[in-house]
């Protein structure tokens, strides 16, 4: 039942910021791969942009993770190496990308969130990346643009307009996970207090809403941890997954 409702519909991925944690979103692809559920459109904000990039440039899981392989995450904090990276792995423009994919960033000053789909592409995962307090704005086109999580750290409702029928959202926004694990929900009573609004949109967008758990050792740059994120990121949608085709079924 869950396999044959999503082969029929349109399947978006919107992968949320979360900085070296967006390594998880690959064990998520890994995990959906193997399920064959074949994402059509894709979005990503900060992290999940440049995972969701590469993954709407072609890249199967394996290609994601020796390019996750290959670098010293925290230096991809830095604009310049992180569009040098982008450069290197991906294609120049949006349109010489497989799947339909948005980035999502922060126009600045109004902070309104802007879906960036046209272009350039490092400049957009660029902007997309431009994180409050380290990096200075990205100026693409004219605009002033910062990290998207600022308005739109789980980029569902640009998947929705992307034309996606089914949303899987993989959540690893960082005060996402620990509210949780404090016992408050977005739909908890008291997540309208804690919760930003555009979170909550977010995840009533969400279909299939992924939340890997981190482990700490995740944080230790190198390869093993690496692995560990890609691991976390599979289990939680094996579990969603299987949790999914109990209630379809039901």
């Amino acid at each position: 039942m869950k396999g044959e409702i999503l082969r029929s519909r349109r399947v978006g991925l919107a992968l949320s910021g979360g900085s070296v944690r967006g390594l998880a979103h690959i064990g998520v692809i890994k995990a959906l791969t193997e399920a064959w559920i074949r994402p059509a459109v894709v979005t990503g904000t900060s992290a999940g942009s440049l995972i969701g990039a590469a993954f709407a440039a072609g890249m199967g899981w394996q290609e994601l993770a020796e390019m996750a392989r290959m670098v010293f995450w925290p230096a991809l904090l830095a604009g310049s190496r992180l569009e040098r990276f982008c450069a290197r792995h991906l294609p120049e423009t949006f349109a010489e990308l497989r799947l339909p994919f948005a980035a999502l960033a922060t126009r600045l000053p109004s902070r309104e969130a802007v879906t960036l789909r046209e272009g350039r592409l490092a400049s957009a995962i660029s902007a997309s990346c431009a994180l409050r307090m380290v990096r200075r704005p990205v100026v693409r086109e004219g605009e002033r643009l910062k990290d998207g999580g600022i308005v739109c750290v789980l980029p569902t409702e640009a998947c929705r307009a992307l034309g996606a029928e089914f949303v899987i959202a993989s959540d690893v926004w960082e005060l996402g996970s620990l509210l949780r694990g404090l016992g408050f929900h977005p739909r908890h009573p008291y997540g309208l207090r804690v919760y930003p609004s555009h979170y909550r949109r977010a995840v009533r967008h969400a279909d299939l809403l992924v939340t890997p758990a981190i482990p700490p050792a995740g944080y230790v740059p190198g390869a093993p941890a690496v692995e560990r994120m890609i691991a976390a990121g599979e289990r939680a949608t094996q579990r969603a997954l299987a949790a999914f085709g109990e209630g379809a079924a039901a």
